[in-house]
């Protein structure tokens, strides 16, 4: 005879197909969406970015953000705007990250082919510490690292 404990009496039947509903259906990939997330952090070096040898900005006061959505992205460092010394002209494009906002882009005086940079000139609440930084293509520039 086979009992039961009262404790554990739940019993949930689940076949393959019920599986893979769950973690295929659209409910599912709308949790997925609610698990993005993003942390801020002061990054305590004096951080120097550069295209060739020309430095265009330099600042002790770079936040580095790592973000976790649909995938671990790589950290993305926002420096100040006041430390920016190249000029920068805004563009016409937007995009919109769940968690930080509506993003603006930015293009130096000689075009790229890619965006250059990015702010979030009106950051949602959860991202106000990136207000007044912006963001750069890692494609276009170096980044310097060095002891405060």
């Amino acid at each position: 005879m086979f009992s039961i404990d009262p404790f554990f009496a739940i019993v949930i039947k689940c076949t393959i197909s019920s599986v893979q509903e769950l973690l295929f259906c659209p409910k599912h990939r709308i949790m997925e969406e609610k698990r993005h997330y993003a942390v801020y952090d002061s990054y305590n070096r004096v951080l120097t970015i550069k295209i060739g040898d020309e430095v265009i900005a330099k600042t002790t006061n770079a936040i580095i953000v790592k973000e976790v959505g649909k995938g671990v992205y790589d950290p993305v460092f926002y420096i100040p705007k006041e430390d920016v010394t190249m000029k920068l002209i805004p563009e016409d494009r937007t995009s919109t990250c769940p968690i930080k906002g509506v993003a603006s882009y930015w293009m130096p005086e000689t075009p790229t082919n890619n965006y250059f940079a990015w702010s979030y000139e009106e950051p949602n609440p959860r991202a106000k510490k990136i207000k007044g930084y912006i963001a750069f293509n890692m494609e276009y520039v170096t980044l310097v690292s060095e002891p405060v």
